[in-house]
Formats: C-alpha cells, structure tokens, sequence
C-alpha cells in the first residue's frame, strides 16, 4: 500500500464571507464619516455661506436659516470693525509718539540756532558799516572782515512715515492742521537756508579781495559787496523770523 502523506497536501485557507466581514474593515458610510469644520478665515479672503445642512420644507425653517446667515455675517463684520479700529488707534498712537519726539529735537535744534542766526546778522552789519566808512574815506583803516554762514538740520521722517502709513488720516483736524502748519514752516527754514549758501559765495570772495588789497578795488565792486551783504542781512532776518514762528508753532504742536 501506498501511503499518502499530509505534509504534501495544500494547507486549507480560511474561507472569507463577505457577508461576516468584520466591521472594521468596512468602509465608513456617509452617516458615520466624520465632519470636519473648514479652517477659519484669513483676513482679506472672501467670506464663505455654507447651505443648510437639511433640507428646508418651511418657512420658519427658512427664515431662521436667513436669520442664522444675517447674525453671522453681522458679528463678522463687527468683529472686523473692532480690528480695524483698534489697529487704527494704535497706528495713530505710534506717530503721534514719533512725531512728538522729532518735533522736539527739531525746536532744540532752532532754540539753539537763534542766537547764531541773529551772531550773523550782526557779521553783515558790520560789513556794510565798513563799506560805507570806505567810500566816505577811501584811507580808512579796514579791519579784517569775515562772515560765516551755519546750516541746521531739521527733520521729517516721522511725518514723512505717519502720511505714507496713513496714520493722518486718521487724526482730528486741528492735530493735523498743527502738524502740517508747523512741517511747512519747517520747509520753508530748509529752503531759505539753500538760497543762503548760493548767496554766500559771492560776499566772501568779495571780502577776500576787499582784505588783501583795499585801495585797488572799485567803487563798482564795493557796490557788489554792499548789495551782497544786504541780501545776506535780509535772509538772516528771514530766518530769524521764521525760527521764532517755529518755535511758537512746535510748542503749539506739543501741546
């Protein structure tokens, strides 16, 4: 006989039935699927209205899906209002506080100024003091001269950074009416002191020719100097009546 062994025999795979499958491997249904909410919205993305999750067959379920919708977009654009205004407040806030600073260094730096302002107009005085004295007598005894001509620094950055910001606009009219008051005055000092030192080349290289050899020099060139000077006396008072309207209006401004 001849003997069958079992080691050669296929060994006998579980039968599956696809009615018995366990419920884990099920794929889940609609039902069961887990809803997940949508992630909030950014600032600047346009606001999502979902349909209802059921179907409407009244309507009472109508208007209260309606009145869902209005309240949500209410409170969102009151939430948003409440941002904007509080970024606004701060934005005001952080250029008044630059604003304030610069506006101090600036009346520090005319404060100082003044007295040089009025040294110089003094300085042109005396030139044409001497020049008069020199076309009465023409041996008349010439001390040297000199003049010298200071600039000052004044700064705009901070108006500069709360108009680009847009912080102005959200200020009150009188803030910003003192603000632009006192930052066109400010232009104008910059402005007269550009025209001063095209204005100064012509007076020292007449004064320099009047102290290394008086008695060759024209009555034509004195005439130079002394309309040279005039303008330069003319311009320091200029400045000195703008650097006192200056200081007037930064402290206007600080208030």
């Amino acid at each position: 006989m001849t003997a069958l062994s079992c080691n050669n025999m296929p060994e006998d795979k579980p039968v599956t039935n696809a009615g018995t499958q366990d419920a884990t491997t099920a794929p889940p249904s609609p039902g069961d699927a887990e809803v997940e909410s949508p992630p909030p919205t950014k600032q600047g993305e346009p606001m999502e209205i979902h349909a209802p999750d059921k179907p409407i067959h009244s309507k009472k379920d109508f208007l209260f899906h309606m009145l869902t919708v209005v309240l949500g977009i209410l409170i969102a654009l009151a939430l948003d209002g409440i941002v904007t205004w509080a970024h606004h407040r701060v934005l005001v806030r952080e250029a008044r506080a630059n604003i304030a600073t610069e506006l101090r260094e600036n009346k520090e730096a005319i404060q100082k100024a003044l007295p040089e302002i009025q040294d110089k107009q003094k300085q042109a005085q005396h030139i044409l003091a001497t020049i008069e004295e020199v076309e009465k007598n023409p041996k008349f005894d010439v001390k040297e001269l000199h003049y010298s001509f200071e600039s000052y620094d004044l700064y705009f950055t901070a108006w500069k950074t709360a108009s680009v910001s847009g912080a102005v606009t959200h200020m009150n009219y009188e803030e910003l009416k003192n603000y632009t008051d006192v930052y066109d005055l400010q232009q104008d000092f910059m402005t007269l002191q550009s025209q001063g030192f095209s204005q100064i080349g012509d007076l020292v290289a007449a004064m320099h020719v009047l102290n290394r050899d008086r008695n060759k020099i024209p009555l034509e060139r004195l005439d130079d100097i002394q309309r040279a000077a005039e303008r330069i006396l003319l311009l320091q008072k200029t400045l000195e009546n703008v650097s006192v309207g200056l200081v007037q209006g930064y402290e206007k401004a600080l208030k």
